[in-house]
């Protein structure tokens, strides 16, 4: 345990500097760029310039979550503890009530699994959080007898048109990723003014 809390150490404090170092490098290009480059030249490249900026914050910010997500699932003993603790932290970010109707709380899950559940559902949450105007926001975890899991993600916010919006706009996609690693079957239902619900259900491997 100690040595996977220094491997997320490592982890973390290897990738800010990198982050770090290409923001920097970004920030000095953009300076190069408007002073050698006419202005409409110097526009375009502030904007493409821009777009890099925002996806070194962004994926810093998914480190850091990241991170947090791995280190919960160290210091907790089980997965109903992580998850607790982790919308705990989480409900201090919005006035929405967060509900858990948690069925996996007495079962221990992979590393590997508890990692991904975690921050599938950190990510789902997080969504609703800055996107749904919710009032309400429920967790789910149910486990059958067959040890197939499912987890849902539901919300009574705004939602949106499935067929208008780009889901990746909701950072979709990377949660369909993490949801592959699980080989779980992955999927959104939403609507305009009907709020949103995110579901991923997946065969557990590690025996309780």
């Amino acid at each position: 345990m100690e040595e996977r809390a220094t491997i997320a150490r490592e982890l973390h404090d290897s990738l800010a500097q990198s982050l770090s170092y290409l923001k920097i490098q970004v920030t000095l290009l953009n300076r190069s760029i408007s002073k050698e480059f006419g202005s409409l030249e110097a526009t375009r490249s502030a904007v493409v310039l821009n777009d890099i900026r925002e996806g070194l914050d962004n994926a810093y910010i998914q480190l850091r979550e990241l991170l947090t997500t791995f280190r919960l699932s160290i210091k907790e003993g089980t997965f109903g503890e992580a998850l607790t603790e982790m919308l705990n932290q989480l409900d201090s970010q919005t006035s929405a009530d967060i509900e858990l109707d948690n069925q996996m709380s007495s079962l221990e899950l992979g590393a590997n699994e508890q990692v991904h559940i975690l921050q599938l559902i950190r990510e789902a949450v997080l969504n609703a959080i800055k996107h749904a105007q919710a009032s309400k926001i429920q967790v789910s975890c149910i486990e059958e007898d067959n040890a197939v899991v499912t987890v849902k993600i539901t919300d009574n916010g705004v939602g949106f048109d499935q067929a208008m919006e780009k889901l990746d706009h909701y950072g979709m996609s990377i949660m369909k990723e993490r949801a592959a690693r699980l080989n779980a079957d992955f999927s959104i239902h939403s609507a305009k003014d009907y709020g949103c619900e995110v579901r991923f259900t997946f065969q557990r491997t590690y025996a309780a």
